[in-house]
């Protein structure tokens, strides 16, 4: 579970640089470090483009006029009404197995990009019964036949609803590439839970600490506690890739985004109540027509 000291200076020296540069340099530099990647998994016959898409062939566009659920990490979800979505399609991010027995439920998918939450929980997230979602350029970590592997993306945000192209660079959140498959299923309205956007831990942009004790910034006090390796979040990323996600929901007005989440300080998305819009949605869940 503890990370390599060499490798952790390595990813706090290019965060550094990184951070000290024009935003657009940064988004240049995105976008061409994504190039090797992107196209070797173009070519890989095992773990590439074919087999995202082969992998996925029954689920593109099989859930018109359906609703989701993508839920956050935040520790909002401790204030929530957890059965509002055992009939629910639910999408988790990273270490969400740790809510599935408060669930009652396992998501139905499970979505992961970040290396340190890979290098450290691939087994735990593999074992689960979800269908699973990984960053490509992380493959190696995962033992799971079914998993599909997606890279960051050499496009612009144009091709949003569209991962057989990669998911959005520069974008802060393994939040963004659920989104991304959520249209790609074609689901016409998309909820978020626990998206607080609000972090306690503060310091420089994706540097990589290594937790003292219990987490307060999740919904489990275990979710990084004491030796876990995470990364410090990216406020600006964050604030670029919601940006992209508002402009793709204010152009596509036959689908749907609502912020269902319990206070914090995500502001790009009508904000609801969950139980009132599951009530009032008008699109189906698992048990409806």
């Amino acid at each position: 579970m503890y990370m390599d000291l060499s490798k952790k200076l390595l990813v706090n020296f290019k965060a550094f640089v990184r951070n000290s540069l024009p935003i657009p340099i940064r988004l240049l530099i995105e976008r061409i470090r994504s190039i090797p990647p992107y196209l070797k998994w173009r070519k890989d016959k095992k773990f590439g483009r074919n087999n995202f898409i082969n992998n996925n062939t029954d689920f593109k566009g099989k859930f018109r006029n359906k609703r989701c659920v993508i839920i956050g990490n935040g520790p909002s979800l401790n204030k929530l009404d957890l059965s509002l979505l055992k009939d629910e399609y639910t999408f988790g991010l990273n270490r969400i197995y740790l809510l599935f027995e408060k669930l009652g439920f396992q998501t139905d998918f499970l979505v992961s990009i970040n290396r340190f939450v890979i290098e450290q929980f691939s087994d735990e997230m593999a074992s689960t019964n979800c269908k699973k979602f990984f960053h490509y350029k992380y493959k190696n970590y995962i033992n799971d036949t079914n998993a599909s592997f997606v890279p960051q993306t050499i496009y612009g945000p144009s091709f949003f609803a569209n991962p057989e192209k990669g998911f959005l660079s520069y974008s802060g959140s393994v939040s963004f590439l659920a989104i991304q498959l959520a249209l790609y299923f074609g689901f016409s309205e998309i909820i978020l839970v626990g998206f607080d956007n609000n972090f306690n831990n503060s310091g420089p942009s994706d540097k990589a600490i290594t937790s003292p004790g219990s987490d307060s910034d999740h919904f489990d006090k275990n979710y990084f506690g004491k030796g876990i390796v995470w990364q410090l979040p990216n406020y600006h990323a964050l604030k670029y890739g919601f940006k992209v996600v508002e402009n793709y929901f204010k152009n596509d007005t036959k689908k749907n985004i609502v912020n269902c989440t319990v206070g914090g300080n995500l502001e790009n998305f009508n904000r609801k109540e969950l139980s009132d819009h599951l009530r009032e949605s008008n699109f189906g869940n698992k048990i409806s027509g």
